[in-house]
């Protein structure tokens, strides 16, 4: 029997997070509230995971998948030092475009953003995500910190809408804090790490 035969999990394992996919089922559960009898049967699980590591035991032949050459693109990053999550994005997003640049924007525990141009990946960087941000600093006052928790997620939101102004090409947007940003010109996707696992794998 091969892997595409046998009922496959798709598993994301991310720093706040763990989301799945089998089927047309999408499910996410945060790290915290994990039990592992809320896994859904499956006969192989094939595994992006960026941080707790510990998790990947409670899941049925686990393939664990890493950074490496993918078609025609060349990244601008050693792939050993790249992130699982941002690798499978960017292969989710070549696989919608091929013949297209784009940006993908991945919002969640951290903000990262990668730029494929003519087929080659730039590094756009990695920053602090909402709750990230927000907790460097506390008040003592509920106003002071409430205009804190304001004006981060202000800045964030203008800082990720100017990148995305400045880009003359597809914008993708994915992750589970999407909803700070409206950008118009924005394709948005529920999770592009368990699309990128699926374009490997499926």
């Amino acid at each position: 029997m091969s892997l595409l035969d046998k009922k496959t999990l798709f598993v994301d394992i991310g720093s706040s997070n763990i989301d799945w996919r089998i089927d047309e089922c999408y499910k996410s559960v945060n790290i915290q509230d994990f039990q592992p009898s809320v896994i859904p049967q499956h006969q192989v699980s094939i595994i992006a995971c960026v941080e707790n590591h510990d998790i990947i035991k409670y899941f049925f032949n686990p393939i664990i998948v890493k950074p490496k050459p993918h078609r025609d693109l060349y990244f601008d990053y050693d792939l050993a030092q790249l992130g699982v999550d941002r690798f499978l994005g960017i292969v989710a997003g070549y696989d919608r475009h091929p013949e297209q640049d784009f940006m993908l924007v991945d919002i969640g525990t951290f903000v990262t953003i990668d730029k494929v141009r003519d087929k080659r990946h730039i590094d756009g960087g990695i920053a602090p995500g909402l709750f990230r941000l927000q907790a460097c600093k506390t008040f003592i006052g509920k106003d002071s910190q409430k205009s804190w928790h304001l004006g981060t997620r202000h800045m964030l939101r203008d800082m990720i809408a100017k990148r995305c102004g400045a880009f003359d090409g597809k914008i993708l947007i994915t992750g589970g804090g999407q909803q700070i940003i409206n950008i118009e010109e924005g394709e948005y996707y529920q999770n592009l790490v368990i699309e990128g696992l699926k374009v490997l794998y499926g």
